[in-house]
């Protein structure tokens, strides 16, 4: 009798993670991500101008893990979850994206109160655009049988 290799379940798990996020990488734009970034923080942009690069990667990061969150939960839309009910499955995580953008901005940019609030708003929305992105990209995957 041959035994067989000893699988470790935690290995098998993150491997399959692995090839999950690299087919759905393969349809975000690192030129639509650099757009959105313009188009949604353009007033927050000029005053952190120098470190301008910086913020930008930063921001194209938490774009990318944005869009990985919402297609991992994609597959509860595949089996007819509402797209507001799989978002509220993950607002845990997503809330802990938000917040982590935020502090990231609240370093490099000093703010009052009232701006305070709207680079939140601004973060959380563009968080939850590369969420929903996220979501119909991989949803349109399963549904075209390319998981």
């Amino acid at each position: 009798m041959i035994l067989g290799e000893v699988m470790d379940f935690y290995d098998k798990y993150r491997h399959k993670q692995i090839d999950f996020e690299r087919q759905n990488l393969q349809d975000v734009s690192l030129i639509k991500i650099q757009e959105s970034i313009k188009d949604v923080f353009d007033g927050f942009l000029e005053p952190v101008s120098s470190y301008m690069q910086t913020v930008v990667d930063m921001c194209i990061d938490y774009a990318v893990e944005s869009f990985l969150l919402g297609a991992s939960f994609s597959r509860l839309g595949y089996y007819g979850e509402e797209m507001t009910n799989a978002f509220q499955r993950s607002r845990e995580p997503f809330k802990m994206l938000t917040d982590d953008l935020y502090d990231f901005w609240i370093f490099w940019y000093y703010i009052d109160n009232i701006k305070n609030e709207a680079i939140y708003k601004a973060c959380e929305s563009f968080l939850y655009y590369w969420w929903k992105e996220g979501f119909e990209t991989a949803l349109k995957r399963y549904r075209m049988r390319l998981h």
